[in-house]
């Protein structure tokens, strides 16, 4: 959790996000963030270019593209975050 939505705690979340998915085996190669004013900021900008990654944006007013990212949570949610062993 950050503390607000600011571009410095967009810069960290990038930051330990990249080192937790690392740590776990994970390769990241492009980050897809909204249009929001801490992800059309220089700071988030500089922070992905310096960890060699493509930024991706979703359209304004387009639920497809935004789709992505919510599927990709609903998925964690339900085989992840509160999966149920059997």
């Amino acid at each position: 959790m950050m503390p607000d939505q600011k571009k410095q705690s967009a810069v960290a979340f990038l930051d330990a996000a990249i080192v937790w998915f690392k740590a776990h085996g994970v390769t990241v190669q492009r980050v897809m963030t909204d249009n929001g004013s801490a992800y059309k900021s220089k700071a988030i900008a500089q922070a992905i270019t310096a960890h060699g990654l493509k930024h991706k944006r979703t359209r304004s007013y387009t639920p497809k593209s935004n789709g992505k990212a919510e599927r990709f949570i609903q998925t964690s949610i339900r085989e992840w975050a509160y999966a149920t062993p059997f």
